[in-house]
């Protein structure tokens, strides 16, 4: 049942990875029939499904450590260990590819052409300390879709404080209001110029920076909150709850386009409704993850799953094939644009799986090896009374 459910957040994380890949070449491709343009537009919400995700993922992690570790410290320190080595290694690999390819389209491309924006050395440390996200030339310009990555490594920071206060509902709605309202005072007087409404414009600095992305994660922890036993495979939605989950998933995605990509009525508020059809769409997936199917959607479900564990790695590359795709194809047609969607993803989980040899299996390995360390330290960390105690319980009676 654990595979499963986690078969349907990886089949998941597919469909966000591959609608992020077909928003970005989209740009290349503007000659796209209308519904094929928003369609392909609308793939820029698969961020705000991969926050989802995140959010329920970490709270399953930590939920497990704390079942087994207990102690609060111990937990929070083996969540950060895990997380700043499934991320930084690849990152800080992107930092370094990416600006040697926009140094060398500078230098050497007639048009200068660059998939980087100005940017200069304080952006570069920002981004090495995951603090771009605050700063309008480093939260984009350094990695190409780095914007994301500093969002989820700020929710990183918070997050195990966020799981160990809300032990009730009550504390959960707590801290939910007091981030909304907080989120909302940054929004009103950063975007709106201390006013109450207005509508920020989509892919700028203040589109993308946490107050705006931020709500997405809540969304996911309240989804944990009251779906837990369906998205970790112990239950399954019916036929009834599967046709409400389908209907959410449509409304809110409705609701996302015209606020954001098709009409663009609000912007800032297209995230958190694509973040509701995000939750909806991962009942769906886990519920239907262990249901039986034919041998041919087993085979594409299995493909899914292997598209969707190396998501994050994709999400770093497809840029590199996206930037290439500028000067290699010039038709614009829809079946080049589909042609180009497979041979971007193709190309990208391959290279995916080559730094997963290379970058992240050694840094799999030495984060296993400071977990370890951990471990043993908190083990033998405790005070004196308390060794006495566990001594004298572990001796057998007389």
């Amino acid at each position: 049942m654990q595979r499963e459910r986690l078969s349907g957040l990886d089949q998941a994380r597919s469909i966000a990875i591959i609608a992020v890949v077909a928003v970005h070449l989209s740009f290349q491709f503007p000659h796209l029939p209308q519904w094929a343009a928003v369609l392909a537009r609308m793939g820029q919400y698969g961020v705000q499904l991969f926050f989802v995700i995140s959010a329920i993922t970490i709270f399953m992690t930590l939920a497990a450590d704390h079942a087994r570790y207990r102690a609060a410290r111990h937990v929070t320190a083996r969540f950060y260990i895990k997380r700043f080595f499934r991320i930084a290694p690849l990152y800080y690999v992107a930092i370094l590819a990416y600006g040697a390819m926009s140094w060398y389209t500078y230098r050497f491309a007639p048009d200068h052409a660059s998939i980087l924006g100005q940017h200069d050395a304080g952006d570069i440390v920002l981004n090495l300390l995951f603090m771009h996200a605050v700063s309008p030339s480093a939260i984009n310009n350094v990695v190409p879709g780095g914007w994301s990555i500093g969002v989820e490594m700020l929710f990183y920071s918070i997050a195990p404080f966020i799981f160990f206060y809300a032990t009730t509902r009550a504390r959960l709605l707590t801290i939910t209001a007091a981030l909304l309202l907080a989120c909302a005072a940054f929004v009103s007087s950063g975007a709106c110029g201390g006013g109450l409404s207005c509508n920020v414009e989509n892919n700028s600095f203040f589109y993308f920076w946490p107050p705006v992305q931020v709500p997405c994660f809540l969304v996911g922890i309240w989804c944990w909150h009251f779906f837990s036993h369906y998205l970790n495979g112990h239950a399954k939605l019916g036929s009834r709850g599967m046709s409400m989950a389908l209907a959410m998933m449509a409304l809110c995605a409705l609701l996302a386009a015209v606020c954001g990509v098709w009409i663009g009525l609000a912007n800032e508020y297209a995230p958190l409704f694509a973040a509701g059809s995000s939750a909806a769409l991962l009942l769906v997936f886990c519920s239907a993850a262990h249901r039986g199917h034919s041998q041919q959607l087993r085979f594409v479900g299995r493909i899914a799953t292997a598209v969707g564990r190396e998501s994050y790695a994709i999400y770093l590359w497809h840029f590199l094939f996206a930037f290439a795709a500028v000067y290699l194809f010039k038709d614009s047609r829809l079946l080049a644009f589909v042609a180009v969607l497979a041979v971007t993803l193709g190309a990208s989980y391959l290279l995916s799986r080559l730094t997963d040899k290379l970058v992240q299996r050694f840094a799999s390995k030495l984060a296993r090896s400071l977990l370890v360390k951990i471990d043993h330290a908190f083990a033998f960390g405790r005070t004196p009374c308390s060794r006495a105690i566990a001594h004298g319980a572990s001796r057998p009676r007389s």
